[in-house]
């Protein structure tokens, strides 16, 4: 595996870790991050990690369970990965499988997050093979 290969694995297991989210997402995503949610609506990087800070959501489990594509081009990347992730919004219980695509550039040398988009949370893995 290449070095930028390993590079956005490092980006895929940091975003995955959402206890780090907080400050994670600030500090990893360019300047124009965009997150699209289930519902289609976009999100900021702050926004995602001021929800990650949230009262209203506690998270149990987030955990990787498999990156599915990972391309690393000049200066941009894509990876399409799984999470397991349990967690309570509001009060409500969630237990997630979701597919997440990740798109990379890399600005002055570093890989940063440039775009997220999350499934819901009802992933077959299978589709996978």
């Amino acid at each position: 595996m290449s070095s930028d290969s390993q590079q956005l694995e490092a980006l895929i297991q940091g975003f995955s870790d959402r206890a780090q989210n907080k400050t994670f997402l600030p500090a990893n995503t360019t300047n124009d991050f965009l997150a699209i949610r289930p519902s289609g609506n976009p999100i900021t990087a702050e926004g995602l990690a001021g929800m990650y800070d949230s009262d209203d959501l506690v998270i149990e489990l987030s955990e990787l369970v498999k990156i599915h594509r990972l391309e690393a081009n000049s200066d941009w990347g894509f990876a399409a990965f799984t999470l397991k992730e349990a967690f309570s919004y509001k009060g409500e219980r969630n237990n997630d499988l979701s597919s997440y695509s990740l798109i990379f550039k890399k600005i002055d040398g570093t890989w940063k997050i440039s775009w997220m988009q999350r499934s819901q949370g009802t992933t077959d893995l299978s589709t996978w093979n």
